[in-house]
This record gives structure tokens, C-alpha cells and sequence, in this order.
């Protein structure tokens, strides 16, 4: 539980982001002890436990370290960008793909590799042994000469780098999940650790057979480049054939490179969501309107701060958690005001939420239904035109003061502008007809036209605050029958009714429109589970209305076409 003011808001995320990112740097060293710990795996058990600690303790152990939580630091601070602003609307496949090549793209996969590179290289430099140098004197026959397999495991790294930089990072959204029950951090962080674990273990078999078969093939000529560029040479067999690849040891090695590399990585992103999504206490505005005291920001504001989603998740997250267990504060969100006896709080919290869920209702409602066609008619310019010269004088409604409008003298200059506006229009009409004639296309539509569902996919990624600010004024509307002393929520209980019978309508015909059978791309799992979970949120909420209120129905004065929707939920037919 915090407290912050407006000022602090910054400072927040900013701490919660620092916070995330040491720890990460923490969970990143406890990965490379265990990775020193399995390769050093011997029957010797205090040899086994001296080595690991001998390696883990030495200086060149924590210098190395240090570079590797440096370049660390800075993937999380490019990471961090992802949460605090909002996500852009990408259309077509075609703007899918420039989004890639962003400036924050690029440096961040530039890190993951360094960060899979440095991996490897760490422990092998450290751990010693027959792969610990990537240069030695030759036994043989005179020289310096190329120890292959400390190349080969070093590729990898930077390989295991840009293969999961480009699974998880570039054709992903970055969203936070909020646990419906919340417990402690670490007590998180471990079930989705051991959740992760299981999968990530089969997923990283698949980069290392790639890898193996990729090297197969090209392993010889990239070995051949370093060879002339270090004018060094190979004592034994090129590892670019099926007897050396097939090396248990190796491959093992390979395998387990990878799948440090992706715990590190998705522990980062697990504990930014353990620290972001942590419970923040809003105040509410003072009801002594002599108090002006604006340093402290208020319930309604964290509401409306739709420019950091963060902390408007934050925001309706307190007001559930507000319904659910804290009556004191719901007791200062039905009180009136003094002197005014006005009910600041209630409305302010209520418009939020209205203003949300319709909002979202008339987004997902124009997303799905593709606008009709309208006859041409005369430019709205034209008509005012026209309208305006037919008389000297115009009075408007409740205007007693006559406005004299000033008249264009020369016909050349009405003439001049009304061409201009011709011109531009035909313009326009022969621009759009051009581009309509290329989208026909179907290849072309293909990757610049607009992805089906893609606009409703991206606006069903804000589906965790509708559901939040559904169950919170339905709860509250509920309580008001016993906590209420003013009947301030009763007027507004219209209105939310007919707010969340507004949802209702936009999701059952989405449910019937084909854009929820079809798989989208990336984010499927997490779509699907949204709009499930909107569907029951709605219609608990009007279940908990209707059953509240149902005696009390007929005093509301709601709409008849109203009243039969309400019908089928006072039925159990829902």
C-alpha cells in the first residue's frame, strides 16, 4: 500500500522500474551460479561445491558480472519504455514491419544479443578448461590455433540472442496481467517461474536444433573467415559434420546456454509485472471545498490519465479493491460535500467509469461494422455558403444581439474559392478511388490492407479496465442500498444500466462476427481470454443489479426497449 501525490506519480514507476530491473540483475546472477553449478556436476561433492564456489567468488568472476548487469541495466531501461506508454495502433502487416525497425527496436536487439554473447562467453572464460580460450598455441604442428568449440558455443549465445529477440519481443505486445488474488511478490515470482519452466525447457530445444542445422552448413565458411582474419588454423576436424555435431556433451551445453539466456529474459519481464502491478492507494478529493490542497492526486485523476496506462490500471484497480474490502473510504465516496452538500466524489467516480465503458462500447462497435457507403452530397462549406449570403442579418437562439455578417464584395473571390474547393475534392475522390483499385488486390491487400480484427484486438487490450469499472459501479450501485445514507448513487442507476446494456450489445455482436473464430496473430491466448472475461464481468454486473434493485425496477423510469432487455435477466435467461 502507497500514498503518492502528483508529482510523485513519475517518481513511482520510476522506483517500481529500478526496483525490477536490480532484481533482475539479481535473479541473472543466481541463473549463472546454477549454471556453474551443473556444469560442474561430479560424484565428488566437495569437489563439485568447492569449484562452484571458487568460481563464483573469484575476481574475475564479479568483473565479468559487472559488465554483463551493465549491459543488462540498460535492456531493462529500454524495457521499461514498453509499459509506460501507450501502444501504438498498427494496421497492416506492412506498418507491423517498419514498427520493427524502430530506433528502441534495434538497441534492444542489439543488447539481447551482447547479453546472450557476454552469457557464454562469461562462463566459458571463467570455467577454464578445454573450451575456456578461443585461442591456443598448437600441439601439433606450430602456431596459434582456433579451439572451434569455444566458437561454436559462442555463436550461439549471440544466435539464442536474436532468435528469442525476435519470438518474444518484436511480434508481441507488452501488457501486464493482474492476479485475481493477490499474495507477495516472491510467492509470484516463483509460481511463475516453475509455470515458465516446463515450457521453456521443450521451447529451447528448437533454437539449438536450428542452430545445429544451420551450422552444419555454414559453420565451415564462417570458421574459414575467422581462420584467415586471425591467421590461425585447426589442429583437428571441422565440428561442420554429423559425427562431431552429434556430441552429447556439446549439445547439452548448447541447450542449456539457451535456456538460461530465456529465464533471464522472461524473469525481467516477470518482475515488472510483479512490481507494476502492485496496489497503489489513491485519495479522494477533500469534502471541505476550504481545503486546496492540489499536491495530492486524487482517485478521479488516476482515472483519467489515460496517457500512462499504467497508472490508469492502477487507478481502477484501488476503486475494486475500494468495493471489495475498504468500507471507511467507500463511507467518504458517498458523502456530500461542506458547505454545498454536493456529491464530488460519487459523480466525478462514476463519469470515469461511464465515460469508459461507452467509450469502449462505441470503439468496438465501429470496429467490427464497416461504415455504409453515403450518397454525394453538396460540401457542408457550400451549404453555409449559401445559406448565409440569402440574408443580410443571422440571429441565433437566445442571441439578442444582432450580428452583422461580413460580405464578400467581389464575386471573382467566391468564384475563386469555390473552384479551389472543387479542385481539391476531385483531388481527393480520384486519391481514394486510385487506392481502392489497389487494395482490390489481393496481394497488395494482403500487406497494406488493414488486418481483419486488428483494430478489435487492439482496442480488447484495455478490456481489464472495463472489466474493473463494470464490477466497480455495479458493486457500488448494490451497496448504496445499505451504505448510502444520501441516495446519491440512485440517480445515476439508470444510467449505469443502460451504460452496461450498451457492452452487453457490442459484445454479443462481436460474438457473432467472424473476427473472434479467426486466430490473430501473437496475442490469441491472451484476445480470447479478455473478451471471455468482459462477457461475464457484464453481464455479473447486471445480474447484480437486476437482482438488487428488482423490486424497486418500476420506480426507475427506464426505457421500455430497456425494460425488456432487464426482463430476460430478472428470468435467468442470460
Amino acid at each position: 500500500m502507497m500514498q503518492m501525490n502528483k508529482k510523485g506519480c513519475k517518481e513511482l514507476l520510476m522506483q517500481r522500474m529500478f526496483l525490477a530491473i536490480i532484481s533482475s540483475i539479481a535473479v541473472q546472477f543466481f541463473l549463472v551460479t546454477l549454471l556453474f553449478l551443473i556444469t560442474n556436476l561430479n560424484t565428488d561433492y566437495t569437489s563439485w561445491i568447492q569449484n562452484t564456489w571458487t568460481a563464483i567468488t573469484s575476481f574475475r568472476m564479479w568483473s565479468y558480472f559487472c559488465v554483463l548487469a551493465t549491459v543488462t541495466f540498460f535492456q531493462g531501461v529500454i524495457c521499461s519504455k514498453n509499459y509506460s506508454n501507450v501502444p501504438p495502433y498498427l494496421k497492416s502487416r506492412f506498418n507491423k514491419f517498419c514498427g520493427i525497425f524502430t530506433s528502441q527496436n534495434i538497441l534492444l536487439g542489439a543488447l539481447h544479443i551482447i547479453i546472450g554473447g557476454l552469457l557464454v562467453w562469461m562462463h566459458l572464460s571463467i570455467k577454464g578448461g578445454r573450451y575456456g580460450f578461443l585461442m591456443t598455441e598448437c600441439n601439433i604442428v606450430y602456431g596459434t590455433c582456433l579451439m572451434e568449440e569455444h566458437y561454436f558455443l559462442f555463436l550461439s549465445g549471440l544466435w539464442s540472442g536474436l532468435y528469442f529477440f525476435l519470438k518474444t519481443s518484436i511480434f508481441h505486445t507488452k501488457y501486464l496481467k493482474f492476479p485475481i488474488i493477490f499474495s507477495s511478490k516472491f510467492s509470484r515470482f516463483k509460481t511463475g517461474i516453475c509455470s515458465l519452466l516446463p515450457s521453456l525447457m521443450i521451447e529451447c530445444i528448437w533454437p539449438t536444433l536450428y542452430y545445429l542445422i544451420a551450422y552444419y552448413f555454414l559453420g565451415y565458411n564462417c570458421c574459414s573467415i575467422i581462420l584467415f582474419l586471425s591467421s590461425a588454423q585447426l589442429e583437428s576436424e571441422p565440428l561442420s559434420n554429423i559425427s562431431n555435431l552429434l556430441n552429447f556433451s556439446l549439445i547439452f551445453q548448447l541447450w542449456l546456454y539457451q535456456l538460461i539466456f530465456v529465464l533471464a529474459i522472461n524473469s525481467m519481464y516477470l518482475l515488472f509485472e510483479l512490481y507494476l502491478t502492485e496496489w497503489v492507494l489513491f485519495e479522494f478529493k477533500q469534502n471541505n471545498v476550504f481545503d486546496i490542497d492540489e499536491s495530492r492526486m486524487t482517485l478521479s485523476e488516476a482515472l483519467s490519465i489515460d496517457k500512462v496506462p499504467i497508472m490508469q490500471h492502477l487507478g481502477y484497480l484501488d476503486l475494486v479493491t475500494i468495493v471489495q474490502k475498504d468500507k471507511t473510504r467507500r463511507s467518504i465516496l458517498f458523502t456530500l460535500s461542506q458547505p454545498g452538500g454536493h456529491p464530488y466524489n460519487w459523480n466525478c467516480i462514476v463519469e470515469k467509469c461511464i465515460a469508459l465503458i461507452k467509450k469502449f462500447s462505441d470503439d468496438l462497435t465501429a470496429a467490427y461494422i464497416k461504415p455504409q457507403e453515403l450518397p454525394p452530397c453538396a460540401p457542408c462549406s457550400t451549404i453555409t455558403h449559401v445559406s448565409t449570403f440569402q440574408k443580410e442579418y443571422v440571429y441565433r437562439m437566445r442571441n439578442l444581439i444582432k450580428e452583422e455578417v461580413q460580405l464578400p464584395t467581389d464575386q471573382t473571390d467566391i468564384k475563386k474559392e469555390d473552384d479551389e474547393l472543387f479542385i481539391q475534392k476531385f483531388i481527393k475522390t480520384k486519391w481514394n478511388n486510385f487506392l481502392t483499385y489497389l487494395l482490390s488486390k489481393p496481394l497488395i491487400s494482403y500487406i497494406f490492407g488493414e488486418i481483419e480484427g486488428g483494430k478489435v484486438c487492439h482496442i480488447l487490450f484495455n478490456g481489464q479496465m472495463v472489466i474493473w469499472a463494470a464490477d466497480a459501479i455495479s458493486s457500488l450501485a448494490v451497496i448504496s442500498l445499505t451504505e448510502d445514507t444520501y441516495g446519491i448513487a440512485q440517480k445515476d442507476l439508470p444510467l449505469i444500466i443502460n451504460t452496461l446494456l450498451e457492452l452487453k450489445q457490442a459484445l454479443d455482436k462481436l460474438q457473432k462476427s467472424n473476427i473472434m473464430a479467426k486466430k490473430q496473430d501473437g496475442d490469441d491466448k491472451f484476445i480470447k481470454q479478455i473478451f471471455y472475461s468482459l462477457r461475464a464481468a457484464t453481464k455479473r454486473s447486471l445480474y447484480r443489479i437486476v437482482t438488487s434493485f428488482e423490486i424497486y425496477m418500476e420506480d426507475l423510469a427506464l426505457e421500455t426497449r430497456t425494460m425488456e432487455q432487464i426482463y430476460s435477466f430478472l428470468t435467468y435467461r442470460e
